[in-house]
């Protein structure tokens, strides 16, 4: 089945170095993503090619517990991550200078259902469109506020 793919975007009005130091720690994600319950990457800090990260997160009424692999670090710009145990998924993140002070942010996310879920797509697609939306919204005013109170 094809996958589901998903996205996001945002311009944050915040240098790239500023803003890649906090996407690059998964630690993070516990004060931008939707759903998100718990969080431990190993080795901690900054992202690593071989980095894992396990997550527990909340989604359509169900608890989904993963273990993602991190993948492609190029460092001050973006990484590739996948799901080794669990769901199906993929994807990336990216910092993109445009200007002294801003950036854009790309968030990449492709799941493939399986079973049931798959009779479920079309819910399940538009959850998490709406999810990725929202997070990349969360940390673009995150970040700009973070920047601003510097």
């Amino acid at each position: 089945m094809k996958p589901i793919a998903v996205h996001s975007c945002a311009t944050v009005r915040a240098p790239a170095g500023f803003v890649w130091d906090f996407l690059r720690v998964y630690d993070n994600d516990l004060a931008w993503r939707s759903g998100l319950q718990k969080m431990a990457q190993s080795p901690s800090g900054a992202v690593r090619n071989g980095a894992r990260v396990e997550e527990t997160l909340r989604v359509l009424g169900r608890t989904v517990e993963s273990l993602v692999e991190v993948r492609d670090v190029h460092e001050g710009h973006s990484f590739s991550w996948r799901v080794v145990e669990g769901s199906n998924a993929e994807g990336s993140r990216s910092v993109t200078p445009t200007d002294t002070n801003a950036c854009r942010v790309d968030l990449v996310k492709r799941v493939t259902l399986s079973g049931g879920d798959r009779l479920l797509r079309p819910v399940i697609s538009a959850v998490i469109r709406r999810t990725e939306h929202g997070d990349v919204q969360r940390v673009k005013r995150l970040l700009e506020q973070a920047w601003k109170d510097r």
